[in-house]
């Protein structure tokens, strides 16, 4: 089952001014975008301001004249200070509106931002980059992206994830995968196919971390990509059931004084069901928060 929660909350908000001399559109720091990378291996990261704030892209950016400038503030400080683009064998350069390491170091955690400006234009963002540390079976604080499979579903596959753009089509490289410290070789029932693995029959013992080790050459150099993801065996979409609403009920009332802030929680259990998308929505005396004149916010 997938659980999916809300809050509703009514309350007064004060507006926030952004200091207007600093002439620039500051989009501050965008913590969506946590990016973990592993020590020593390659990492290219897009500015985001391409991704999610503007409505045009890099090429549009560079032909009307605009510069994409980058910038980064070391962990536990607060200076923001150019990023050095000369250091040996290139290691951190800027390839149009991405920033490539070949490859990271621990120290390279920080926040960076990329400031797109004219003399009469600016905008900017900054992201946090966590550059982190694995052991010899791929443990390490980074956050795993979790596949679910179905059980006894017939093949099921999972894709080695994030590895685009590292590596031109024509280099081939080589992939190995794992499952927890275990070289993937000669299972039973998961066969490991390039970037694919595949699980001719899901089953409960399949629950556990895998791991892809892309490696591949650039330039005389050898490098490693490493990509673990969380896999999961829930039961068959057959034995799906409709969602059910645990809260708000009938068997709660709220009582409150005017003026007082009021969180509702909203807790919706789901069937798994593969590519199938799960909303949740609120209704007011049968109208959309956004039709209502009372305050409200909704956070997910």
């Amino acid at each position: 089952m997938t659980l999916l929660w809300c809050v509703v909350s009514l309350y007064f908000y004060g507006i926030l001014q952004s200091d207007a001399s600093e002439r620039c559109d500051d989009w501050g720091l965008d913590t969506m975008r946590q990016i973990q990378v592993f020590e020593d291996e390659p990492a290219r990261i897009k500015c985001p301001l391409f991704e999610h704030f503007l409505k045009f892209n890099y090429s549009t950016a560079h032909s009307a004249g605009l510069t994409l400038i980058w910038y980064w503030t070391r962990q536990d400080r607060d200076l923001e200070e150019p990023i050095n683009f000369r250091l040996p064998e290139n290691r951190i350069s800027k390839e149009k509106d991405v920033l490539w390491f070949r490859p990271t170091l621990l120290n390279d955690t920080g926040n960076y931002t990329c400031m797109l400006r004219n003399t009469t234009y600016c905008s900017k963002v900054a992201f946090p980059l966590e550059v982190v540390q694995k052991d010899s079976c791929f443990n390490s604080p980074m956050k795993l992206p979790v596949h679910k499979l179905y059980i006894e579903y017939g093949i099921q596959r999972i894709t080695c994830p994030n590895v685009d753009g590292y590596f031109p089509s024509s280099v081939k490289p080589t992939i190995t995968w794992y499952m927890g410290c275990y070289k993937i070789q000669n299972f039973n029932n998961v066969i490991p196919e390039g970037m694919n693995l595949s699980f001719l029959i899901a089953l409960i013992s399949n629950n556990g971390n895998y791991t892809c080790v892309v490696t591949y050459p650039e330039n005389g150099r050898t490098f490693h990509l490493t990509r673990t993801l969380t896999v999961k065996v829930v039961g068959s979409p057959k034995n799906a059931v409709p969602p059910v609403i645990h809260s708000p009920n009938d068997h709660v009332v709220y009582e409150k004084e005017p003026g007082e802030e009021l969180l509702i929680p909203c807790t919706v259990y789901f069937s798994f069901l593969m590519d199938s998308r799960n909303e949740v929505w609120w209704t007011i005396d049968g109208k959309k928060p956004d039709d209502i004149t009372i305050d409200v916010t909704i956070n997910e």
